[in-house]
Order: C-alpha cells, then sequence, then structure tokens
C-alpha cells in the first residue's frame, strides 16, 4: 500500500470511530414501552388529556394522541389514520381513551388507573435493527431495517403499525397536541413461525410525511417513532425510539469535542479521495431504496459499506 493509501485508511478508521459517523442512524431500542394508552379527541374531555399528558410526562404511560375532530375544527392536524384507527377499536367519535387497545368505558381517573396497573404485553417479536434519518435533495425519509424474529408462532392477523408521533404539534391555528400521532404504516411482509427471521426495510416516504406535517429539517428532533405489535387492534407488545439526530447519544462536550476532529478529517480524506479514486477503481458501494409511489428511486452512495 503507498503512502496515499495509508493516509486513506487511518481516516476512513478515523472516522468510523467518531461516535456520528452514521449521524442520522442510530439502534432501536429492545426495551418494552409502559403501556400505550390512546387519546381520540373529541369536543369536550380536557381534563381527562391533562391527565393524560401529565402521566406521559412523568413515563407512566405512552400516549398516543388521535385528532379524530380534524376535519371538522379546520385543523391541517393529520385524521386519516385516526379514523383508521378508531375503527378498528369501535370508536365511533371522541372523546375516547384506549389502554393497550382496550377502549375504557368512560374518562373517570380511576378508570385509567385500573386499566394501566392492569396492562400487560408478551414479548410476541424481537426486532435487531436502526431507524435512520436519510436526506437526499432537500428531501428526507425515515428507514428501519434489521431482523424482525418471532418468538411465538403468530397469527396472520399479527400486524406492526410503525407510528411517528410529534412531542409538541402545533396546527395552522396555533392549537397544539403533544404527542401527536403524525403517521402510521401497517407492516404485514414478515415471518409468523417461531425462530423464522425476516430481513425487513421499512421506510416512510418524503411524500408520505409531507402529506402527514412532518418537519425533519431539525434531524428529527422532537419525533418518536414507535412499533407497535398489535392483533385485532390489541396492542401485545410496544417499543418506541426519538428518531435520531445528528448529537444522538452525545452529550454537549462530546459533541463538541467530535466535530472539530470529524471535520478536518472529512476534508483532508476529500482531498486524498479526489486524489486517488478513479472512475474504473475504488469505485464506492452503491444502493437504492424506493422514494416514492411513482416508481422512483433514490439512489445512496457509500464510502464505504457496514453490515
Amino acid at each position: 500500500m503507498n503512502g496515499r493509501g495509508l493516509v486513506l485508511a487511518a481516516l476512513l478508521a478515523m472516522l468510523l470511530a467518531v461516535p456520528f459517523a452514521a449521524a442520522n442512524e442510530a439502534p432501536f431500542t429492545q426495551e418494552l414501552d409502559v403501556p400505550v394508552v390512546e387519546w381520540f379527541h373529541g369536543e369536550g374531555g380536557d381534563e381527562a388529556l391533562e391527565r393524560l399528558e401529565d402521566e406521559a410526562s412523568e413515563g407512566r404511560i405512552r400516549l398516543l394522541q388521535w385528532r379524530l375532530d380534524a376535519d371538522e375544527i379546520g385543523s391541517d392536524f393529520p385524521d386519516d389514520d385516526a379514523r383508521l384507527r378508531a375503527d378498528t377499536l369501535g370508536v365511533a367519535s371522541g372523546p375516547a381513551i384506549a389502554v393497550n387497545g382496550q377502549v375504557l368505558p368512560d374518562l373517570e381517573a380511576s378508570t385509567l388507573q385500573t386499566a394501566v396497573a392492569e396492562a400487560e404485553y408478551r414479548r410476541v417479536l424481537a426486532f435487531s435493527g436502526t431507524v435512520s434519518v436519510v436526506e437526499d435533495e432537500g428531501e428526507t425519509a425515515v428507514l428501519i431495517r434489521g431482523t424482525l424474529t418471532p418468538m411465538e408462532n403468530l397469527s396472520e392477523h399479527v400486524i406492526v403499525l410503525v407510528t411517528l408521533t410529534e412531542d409538541g404539534a402545533v396546527d395552522r391555528h396555533g392549537r397544539t397536541a403533544t404527542h401527536l400521532v403524525r403517521d402510521m404504516r401497517p407492516e404485514v411482509a414478515f415471518a409468523r413461525n417461531l425462530g423464522n427471521s425476516s430481513e425487513v426495510l421499512w421506510m416512510m416516504t418524503p411524500d408520505h410525511l409531507e402529506a402527514a406535517g412532518v418537519d425533519l429539517s431539525g434531524h428529527g428532533l422532537g419525533y418518536r417513532l414507535s412499533m407497535i405489535v398489535v392483533e385485532h387492534g390489541v396492542v401485545l407488545q410496544s417499543s418506541t425510539q426519538a428518531l435520531p439526530s445528528s448529537t444522538t447519544g452525545m452529550d454537549q462536550s462530546t459533541a463538541l469535542a467530535v466535530l472539530p476532529l470529524a471535520g478536518v478529517a472529512l476534508v483532508v480524506l476529500g482531498l486524498v479521495l479526489r486524489g486517488e479514486m478513479k472512475t474504473d477503481q475504488a469505485l464506492p458501494a452503491i444502493g437504492a431504496v424506493p422514494w416514492d409511489g411513482e416508481g422512483k428511486v433514490r439512489v445512496l452512495v457509500h464510502a464505504g459499506t457496514s453490515s
């Protein structure tokens, strides 16, 4: 290996060691959520919603807020997925509460407390993989990729709801909603037999995210992704991961320390690559993912490949 090659190898190793080398990708959590509590918004029920928001802020529940009445009140909050979820659970109108997919008979605090205390999960699917925010030409998509393995034999009615929520959403009239469900994508293409693993690549496309009012210009800050496993609407298990950002997993001092290092390394690496790489050798890895519903793809070019 010549001198340039040694420099190139050293710089690549340095970049791979930098904590944010995959700045917008993070391992998806293996931890199960606290009970999933769904709020179907409607006229009234302000006190009940306030209680739910307090419970969520204390980490006792995973709150999902569905704005069923968005069209009726002239809001631009999304409501298509809200209606689908409400129909699945038999909710005709809000306000209503469901705990792990079980609709409560009323909005009373005691009813909620009992339901949350009795809520149970069983781990039926194991997922090992990552969630990433991918940007290209000003457009952004969310990718979930990894291995999904059933922990028991599952019926064909088991679905994974990939759900994206915004911590603090604001509509065009200034109305606010915490933990608003912006997008929900049902996934069914995976093996159902015990121990039979499936490689999955799930994507929320730019067009889909834009239609849902999702703004990832802050690199995912303020958004959370949940993988909710349901059967006939009932929640079997749920895990939630904050969308990764350029400082995911870093404190402020760490970020300040690695930014100059990575900046210098990238500049030098670019100069080395410019002189070292030719079109007929050392080609970067090229991959493609579907980008919209019209047969278009985005080509992703990487200087190296990873498993």
